[in-house]
């Protein structure tokens, strides 16, 4: 999943398309990238933050400090999931799971036990 991808979902497809990505500067866009990863430090809206306590079948299955299981998606977002290991500080919010430093996201559902 690539910025764009996590951005827009984040914001929704309505709101993203109206910043017209596409024609706004790398400068710019890094900018708003900023902005967005302040306010998923800060636990905006929805999301919960919180850090990875386990990380477990190759990427996965993600295991919150929160208590909370989460599956990913795909194989690639197994594989982020893996690299960040435990310990890393995560933002989960609409299906997204979002490392904050080095800003990465991957997509994820809530794994019922």
């Amino acid at each position: 999943m690539t910025q764009n991808d996590a951005l827009a979902a984040y914001l929704g497809p309505e709101l993203f398309e109206r910043l017209e990505w596409h024609r706004l500067t790398p400068q710019q866009r890094d900018a708003i990238l900023s902005v967005f990863r302040v306010g998923l430090g800060a636990g905006a809206q929805s999301g919960a933050v919180s850090t990875i306590d386990t990380v477990l079948a190759d990427g996965k299955v993600l295991i919150c400090e929160d208590g909370s299981h989460w599956q990913a998606c795909e194989r690639d977002d197994a594989e982020l999931i893996e690299d960040w290991g435990a310990g890393a500080l995560v933002a989960i919010h609409r299906q997204l799971v979002y490392r904050l430093d080095p800003y990465q996201a991957a997509e994820v559902e809530l794994l019922r036990l």
